[in-house]
């Protein structure tokens, strides 16, 4: 990775690492990456008790956001619902004076334990993706930030009763980073 990448803030969702193979996996490989600032929300708030001006600071600090995060029932973890339900406020990232967050470049880092070709009708997700994604954008598109890109790794999935593979996992979590890493250089 080149120097050239500063305030690059990585906002972990996940709610308990410490039970994850594949979001502790792609953060303990991107923690290599001295440009990166990982921050995760279930270390600082194990009790989720948002220190809202802490995390409106280290937003408004960072040049680009990446939001890493398992898909959890089609949206992001409960933690990182909370996250955004208390640090987006009015008149911070919405509302005459919300443009604190206006222009940041957002990359959208999310995990998946079920398979591409389940998010169709009449699959088990029922829905493309996209249609899914729409309500967790939504904080997003209202605080005026700009998502460039979107990285997603299907059949996440390391609990072999449920048909996963930790092996498997390993080594998507290593292409995640890898993809990861390759946007990041595209945007030095």
């Amino acid at each position: 990775m080149k120097d050239k990448i500063s305030n690059l803030l990585l906002i972990s969702g996940h709610p308990d690492l410490s039970r994850s193979v594949a979001n502790q996996q792609i953060l303990e490989r991107l923690q290599d990456c001295s440009q990166i600032k990982i921050h995760k929300l279930d270390e600082v708030y194990p009790s989720y008790r948002i220190d809202v001006l802490k995390e409106q600071e280290l937003l408004t600090q960072a040049d680009i956001i990446v939001l890493q995060f398992p898909l959890y029932w089609s949206t992001y973890p409960a933690l990182m619902k909370l996250w955004f339900d208390e640090v987006f406020t009015y008149n911070f990232a919405f509302g005459p004076e919300g443009d604190k967050l206006k222009s940041k470049k957002v990359i959208l880092s999310i995990t998946c334990g079920a398979t591409e070709s389940s998010y169709q009708p009449g699959e088990f997700n029922f829905l493309p993706l996209d249609q899914y994604l729409q309500a967790a954008v939504h904080p997003i598109k209202a605080a005026q930030m700009e998502i460039i890109d979107t990285v997603i790794t299907f059949e996440m999935n390391s609990t072999p009763d449920e048909g996963g593979d930790q092996n498997t996992v390993m080594q998507l979590a290593q292409q995640h980073v890898d993809r990861l890493t390759n946007l990041f250089n595209q945007l030095t």
